[in-house]
C-alpha cells in the first residue's frame, strides 16, 4: 500500500467515525431536549398507559440503551473475535430497532384505516418480508466476507457482502414508501378541514418519510460506491438513529396534542380519529 493509499484509507475511517458520532449525538441530544415534553405529555398523564405510550417507551428505551452500547466501541482496538461479536450485536440491534419502528408505523396506518383487518394482515405480511430480508442480508454468506481494518473496531466488506447488506435498507425504504403512500391515500379520501389531529398525522408522516427516506437513500448509495474515502454502511448508524429519533418525535407530537395520545371514538367518527385511537377502542371493547 502506497503512502497515498494509506492516507486515503485513514481518511475514510475517520469519516466513518465522524458519521457514527453524528448519528449517536443526534439521538442523545434529542433525548435531552425533549425530556421535559416527554415528562409533561406522558409521565404525568394517562398517555403512558396508552398503546402509543407503550410503544414510545419501547422505541425510546431500546434506541438509547443500544446507542450507549455502540457509541464508543468502534474507536477502540480489540481482538478480531471481540470486534466480530460487536459487529453482529450492532446488526442485530439495527434489525430490532427498525422492526420496532415498523410496528409503530403498521399500527398507525391500521388505526387510520378504521381497524380494517385486511390492512393489518397486509402490512404484517410486508413487514415480515422486510424482517426476513434484513436477517438474510445480515447473516447469509458472511463468512470470509469481512477483513478487520486498522484504526479501531471496523470491518471492510467485499462487494458481494456490501450489496447483500444493502438489500435490507432497500426493503426498508420500500416499506416506508408503502406506508407513506397509504397515509396520503387516506388523507385524500377524507376532508381535512377542521381535523387538527388528523392533519398532524399526515404532516408528521410526510416529514418522517422525507427525512428518513433521504437518510436511507444516501446510506444505500454507500453500499454501491467503490471508494476508499466512502466506506459501505458509512451512514448506517446515522440512518438508524434518525429513524428512531423521528419515530419518537412523531409519537411525542401526538401526545402533546391529545391528553392520552389516543381517542376512544368509533372508527366512523373520522373527524377526530387519530393514529392508535381505533386500536385502543377495539382493545377496550374486547375487554
Amino acid at each position: 500500500m502506497t503512502p497515498a493509499d494509506a492516507s486515503q484509507d485513514a481518511s475514510g475511517l475517520l469519516l466513518l467515525d465522524y458519521l457514527h458520532l453524528l448519528g449517536i449525538t443526534i439521538l442523545f441530544w434529542d433525548h435531552i431536549i425533549t425530556l421535559d415534553n416527554e415528562i409533561k405529555s406522558l409521565w404525568t398523564r394517562r398517555g403512558k398507559h396508552s398503546l402509543s405510550g407503550y410503544w414510545f417507551f419501547v422505541n425510546r428505551t431500546f434506541a438509547f440503551t443500544t446507542g450507549v452500547a455502540v457509541a464508543g466501541f468502534p474507536f477502540f482496538g480489540f481482538g478480531y473475535e471481540t470486534c466480530r461479536n460487536y459487529s453482529l450485536f450492532r446488526e442485530f440491534a439495527l434489525v430490532v430497532s427498525q422492526a420496532i419502528t415498523g410496528v409503530i408505523m403498521i399500527v398507525r396506518v391500521y388505526a387510520l384505516y378504521g381497524r380494517d383487518k385486511r390492512i393489518l394482515w397486509f402490512l404484517l405480511g410486508v413487514g415480515g418480508c422486510v424482517v426476513g430480508v434484513s436477517v438474510w442480508s445480515a447473516t447469509a454468506g458472511q463468512t470470509g466476507s469481512r477483513a478487520e481494518l486498522e484504526g479501531g473496531c471496523h470491518f471492510d466488506l467485499n462487494t458481494a457482502a456490501a450489496h447483500r447488506l444493502a438489500g435490507s435498507w432497500e426493503s426498508l425504504f420500500a416499506f416506508d414508501l408503502l406506508v407513506f403512500g397509504m397515509t396520503l391515500r387516506i388523507a385524500r379520501k377524507q376532508s381535512l378541514a377542521g381535523m387538527n389531529l388528523h392533519r398532524l398525522i399526515v404532516r408528521d408522516g410526510a416529514l418522517y418519510f422525507g427525512i428518513i427516506a433521504l437518510a436511507n437513500l444516501v446510506n444505500i448509495m454507500t453500499y454501491y460506491v467503490d471508494s476508499q474515502s466512502i466506506r459501505p454502511a458509512s451512514l448506517t448508524t446515522f440512518a438508524n438513529c434518525m429513524s428512531a429519533t423521528m419515530t419518537s418525535r412523531l409519537l411525542l407530537n401526538l401526545h402533546e396534542e391529545a391528553d392520552t395520545g389516543v381517542l376512544t371514538l368509533p372508527p366512523d367518527q373520522t373527524d377526530t380519529s387519530i393514529a392508535f385511537a381505533t386500536v385502543e377502542q377495539g382493545a377496550e371493547e374486547e375487554v
